[in-house]
């Protein structure tokens, strides 16, 4: 018979290390039974019988626990994959076995969807694709979806960053299919059904839907959404069948406190006084006297000493948390982990299997290898032990799969040393450079064609890829994933190490403007707290023919008669212009740095920092990834080629004769207070109220009669941005007032979802 739903079980559940290294995540237990094994009764609930499952990590074990399907009252087929082929590319494998309508499902997801609606509605709309869509609070790990009356899907977008979260509907990973999908699936490679798949369907005009679910759904792919899961399962919030209450022979000596809900597993051993709420203990666990145990999870064959206390943690098998130890939220102690006696874990600590935790430590970073873990800022990755820094290397190199990698340093040579070193034993070729800014590296890495860059700036790794542009989030997710397995690159293939001491001068000669070479007379005076900014930017005004150049180390000074003034950041990326008059206004500022940019590339790119006002310097392109848009991205965000390019200007005339005949433009920017959740919600309500038409591109785009507005959510703080732009200060003014009403009114309806 023909299969009629196949199950996606082959991830690696990064994420959820150390969890899933002794075990794939479809099996991690859920109430005492694998997650995946909910997904085979919601099938077999619906009258799906007849199941296919894709395997890949750890394929053997999960094989051994499906067998043919004969347990669950099923017909299982596993199909396997020897290389990772993507999730479209791995269904494939059953093409000649799914003749007809099926279903596709994570195997690793726990929901209560009712699928025989979900049917009958794809079958209703005709669909060659229907995607099952949920609202939820933070979409950016998820497909996003905006949907038209009616359900046809009318945009997709692949894990979004906050300035492209649309909506909060988003894709579950439950999909039903026909079996004409596999013209659209390619041979090659290892095509994705959120990332290839959909979104060319999409282009094509084919009929894709979108059925909003009601009920309850959970992609459990963090430590954060499993214990979640696990007590909706406890409360019932989840319409699924499962275990609750105490396991056959377990002991409960008098004074122990159960509280809420919870599951207790067979054979188990409770002490005199211990608080179990809210939680989940498996088989064959010790629980000491006065141990708290609250919002837990332990596996099977776990031990907790006397008066230990656990909050929120999950425990794997055979892990042994001694006496008076405290585990604090979040923490994770793998298979045969051991915290010592009053030792203090504190949130978000992973500790891989068979670490062991010296009595009385205080532990504030995980430990798998005896190595610290690191954090994202918005420029890089904060590694403050040299081991994490070699580690975050090593997943940089893997994830952008590098051969060659340039490293730099600011005020940080022993860092850089630390992560050279470790690169070169990894097999790369690294090319060690000097002092630089993160603009040299990037204009480094993209003359030699490097595969990546890596600049040390104290206890930051800041990160390039090959074009010349800063790591963004998928990047950063797949190094994270990288850094996590703990062998992020094969060591012992023997790199290269060579010194690069041209990174100035190749800097100098792709930056400074190329104009007639002419004497600049007018006096500029540079401000700078950084020494080594100062150097270079005088050097560069030196060779443009500047003949008074004064360099101030410090903060802005007054000016002397006749200078210029300009006044540098310590990391150059930005500059301010200072004239008799005062400084000049930012807009300003850029509208003439992208006219003296236009006059060398005859166009410009709509990128970020470009105000609508530029429209009427010269065509305005939309943004791609030629060579000319990347270099315009990189010029704007590197304060000494805007400074270089003006005084270049100045050969002409004042700064003010530079300034006469910009468009007028005046941006007002502000920022509304939200919670993360509130962020895709509020895109998803301006879109739905909009009067006027709009484009979803780096957020929502609005034009006005008298100017535009720009909404986006911010992608680090609890906040919504409003730039509004118009030719005059009072318009502006209005229509940022106007989204700033209109947002917050949204802020206070309540939530549907």
């Amino acid at each position: 018979m023909a299969i009629r739903a196949m199950i996606m079980a082959g991830g690696e559940g990064v994420r959820l290390r150390p969890m899933t290294l002794p075990r794939p995540k479809p099996l991690v237990p859920m109430l005492g039974k694998p997650v995946l094994a909910y997904t085979l009764d919601l099938l077999k609930r619906h009258g799906i019988c007849d199941v296919g499952a894709t395997l890949c990590y750890q394929a053997k074990k999960i094989r051994a626990a499906l067998g043919n399907g004969e347990k669950f009252g099923m017909r299982i087929t596993c199909f396997e994959e020897t290389a990772p082929l993507g999730t479209a590319g791995s269904i494939r494998m059953a093409m000649e076995q799914l003749d007809d309508t099926f279903f596709v499902l994570s195997g690793d997801g726990l929901t209560d969807c009712d699928l025989t609606k979900a049917l009958a509605f794809h079958k209703e709309k005709g669909a060659l694709a229907t995607l099952v869509l949920k609202r939820v609070k933070v979409p950016l790990q998820y497909g996003v979806v905006m949907t038209e009356e009616g359900g046809r899907i009318v945009r997709f977008l692949e894990k979004p960053d906050w300035s492209h979260a649309y909506s909060n509907l988003v894709n579950t990973g439950i999909y039903i299919l026909e079996k004409e999908i596999f013209e659209h699936i390619s041979k090659e490679g290892a095509p994705d059904f959120g990332r290839d798949v959909f979104p060319a369907l999409l282009k094509s005009g084919l009929p894709i839907y979108g059925y909003e679910m009601q009920g309850y759904w959970c992609d459990v792919g963090s430590q954060e959404a499993y214990l979640q899961a696990q007590a909706d399962l406890l409360s019932g919030k989840a319409n699924l069948p499962c275990e609750r209450g105490i396991g056959k022979d377990t002991e409960i000596q008098p004074g122990a406190h159960l509280q809420g809900a919870f599951l207790i597993g067979r054979d188990a051993q409770i002490g005199s006084g211990a608080v179990i709420r809210n939680s989940v203990i498996g088989e064959n666990c010790m629980i000491g006297s006065g141990a708290v145990i609250e919002n837990c999870c332990l596996w099977d064959g776990v031990q907790i000493g006397p008066k230990a206390r656990l909050e929120g943690c999950v425990a794997c098998d055979g892990s042994i948390v001694k006496a008076g130890c405290v585990i604090r939220n979040g923490c994770t102690l793998g298979q045969g982990a051991q915290a010592g006696a009053h030792a203090l874990i504190h949130a978000g600590v992973k500790l891989w299997p068979g670490v062991k935790v010296p009595s009385g430590a205080v532990l504030t970073e995980s430990v798998h290898t005896g190595e610290c873990g690191f954090c994202w800022e918005a420029d890089g990755a904060i590694c403050t032990q040299p081991s994490s820094a070699c580690r975050m290397a090593a997943a940089f190199a893997k994830g952008i799969r590098a051969k060659s990698i340039i490293t730099g340093h600011r005020d940080a040579p022993g860092m850089q040393a630390v992560v050279s070193g470790a690169l070169e034993m990894l097999g790369v070729k690294v090319m060690q450079g000097p002092y630089m800014t993160e603009s040299m590296l990037r204009e480094a890495v993209v003359a030699l064609q490097a595969d990546g860059g890596i600049l040390a700036v104290e206890d930051m790794l800041i990160f390039v890829d090959g074009h010349g542009n800063p790591a963004g989030n998928d990047l950063r997710r797949k190094m994270e994933g990288l850094y996590l397995e703990g062998t992020a690159f094969p060591a012992g293939k023997g790199g290269e190490m060579n010194r690069l001491d041209s990174v100035r001068e190749i800097y100098l000669s792709r930056v400074l403007p190329k104009g007639e070479k002419r004497k600049l007379h007018s006096p500029v005076a540079l401000f700078c707290e950084n020494k080594k900014i100062l150097s270079l930017a005088a050097e560069g005004l030196e060779r443009l023919g500047a003949v008074k150049v004064r360099q101030a180390l410090g903060s802005r000074q007054a000016l002397r008669p006749g200078e210029t003034g300009f006044v540098l950041t310590d990391d150059g990326k930005k500059t301010v212009c200072i004239t008799s008059r005062g400084n000049v206004d930012e807009t300003r500022l850029t509208l003439l740095l992208l006219k003296l940019m236009a006059g060398e590339q005859r166009c410009l790119y709509d990128l970020p920092d470009v105000p609508r006002a530029a429209q009427q310097l010269c065509p305005v392109k939309a943004a791609d990834e030629s060579e000319m848009c990347l270099q315009q991205k990189r010029r704007m965000e590197d304060g000494l080629w805007g400074l270089w390019q003006i005084c270049e200007g100045m050969k002409n005339g004042p700064v003010e004769m530079l300034l006469k005949g910009l468009p007028g433009a005046h941006i007002v920017c502000r920022e509304v207070e939200c919670r993360e959740q509130d962020k895709s919600r509020i895109l998803y309500e301006l879109c739905k109220k909009a009067a006027l038409p709009y484009t979803l591109d780096r957020g929502m785009q609005v034009q006005h009669e008298k100017g535009c507005a720009t909404i986006v959510p911010d992608g680090i703080r609890p906040s919504v941005r409003i730039m509004s732009e118009a030719a005059d200060m009072e318009a502006a003014n209005e229509l940022c007032d106007f989204y700033d009403r209109e947002i917050r009114r949204t802020l206070e309806e309540k939530m549907d979802f």
